[in-house]
């Protein structure tokens, strides 16, 4: 049980944070060599196989470990959610496609908003008006990046090419809203231990349609990008599984959520901080256009914290 002090302590310091705080980082230094390799001439679609691969394949080692494998009668369940994580996987790196980590990033924060009224229209229960708050934060933080999008030094992002991505990471935040909708409807009634290693291999069989599409290793290697693509599709791989080992194994969705949010903040300044070691666009634009993108980052972490408190 531990002494009263020892209490007090895991009560004030909530350390299971950690992990969303640690995905949060990992999550944007992925992106940032995924998107490199992806800048050189690689396939999106490579990208989302060979992270939703590793994925994979790490779950089926703790079913394995765990001895707990999810009944056959709730195999479609999971396959369901694992579209969705799927298609979200998808839109997101075609959002780096096209755009720039800083611009896509933050906009993936309003993806908690979208879980909330999908709950609330499942659930027939009214919108919280703190939802409605965080939408209007959110709208007027996509108007800020929107605005501060456009540059123009050559290589910059033209107004087209940012809606295009802001349309994407948007289409990548519904869609993984509902593998969210999914895995709190579903996973919360079989378990975590057996029901995320199954959606997880589910992820890994149906990312399988993409084979045929996908750049072979050779490819990689000569457009130079096969060790960025395998650190980048890694590190998300490990950011996904410390997410999803956090909100199983503490639940707090709402404040591991909040951490996670973090990470449109940390797309801003990481990605113009580090953008000529990665080769990134964000090292084109002046810094009047990177703090309108910060203020639409932060605004759309505020909308984020509005809704889930």
């Amino acid at each position: 049980m531990g002494t009263p002090c020892d209490r007090w302590l895991d009560s004030a310091v909530p350390y299971h944070l950690l992990f969303p705080l640690f995905s949060s980082f990992v999550f944007v230094f992925g992106m940032l060599f995924a998107k490199q390799a992806i800048s050189r001439g690689a396939s999106p679609w490579t990208s989302t196989f060979l992270a939703n691969l590793w994925l994979a394949l790490s779950w089926s080692l703790v079913a394995i470990w765990n001895g707990e494998f999810l009944p056959v009668s709730g195999w479609w369940q999971a396959a369901l959610v694992g579209l969705s994580f799927v298609m979200g996987q998808l839109f997101t790196y075609l959002a780096f496609q096209h755009g720039d980590v800083s611009v896509a990033t933050p906009v993936f924060g309003v993806k908690v908003i979208i879980v909330a009224v999908i709950l609330a229209v499942l659930t027939h229960e009214q919108i919280a008006a703190r939802v409605w708050l965080g939408a209007v934060l959110a709208t007027a933080g996509v108007g800020f990046i929107q605005a501060g999008a456009g540059s123009n030094r050559p290589g910059g992002m033209t107004a087209g090419k940012a809606l295009l991505t802001i349309v994407l990471a948007l289409l990548a935040a519904v869609s993984l809203s509902l593998f969210d909708a999914g895995l709190q409807t579903w996973g919360k009634a079989w378990g975590a231990r057996q029901f995320l290693p199954a959606m997880f291999i589910a992820t890994g069989i149906l990312s399988c349609a993409l084979l045929p599409v996908i750049d072979s290793p050779r490819k990689l290697r000569t457009l130079g990008v096969l060790r960025p693509m395998l650190i980048g599709t890694t590190l998300m791989a490990i950011q996904a599984m410390s997410m999803s080992y956090s909100l199983s194994r503490y639940g707090d969705a709402t404040r591991i959520n909040i951490v996670y949010a973090l990470r449109g903040l940390w797309a801003v300044v990481i990605a113009w901080l580090f953008a000529r070691f990665f080769g990134g666009a964000e090292a084109k634009y002046s810094p009047a256009v990177m703090l309108l993108r910060l203020t639409g980052a932060i605004l759309l972490t505020a909308s984020v914290v509005v809704a889930l408190l």
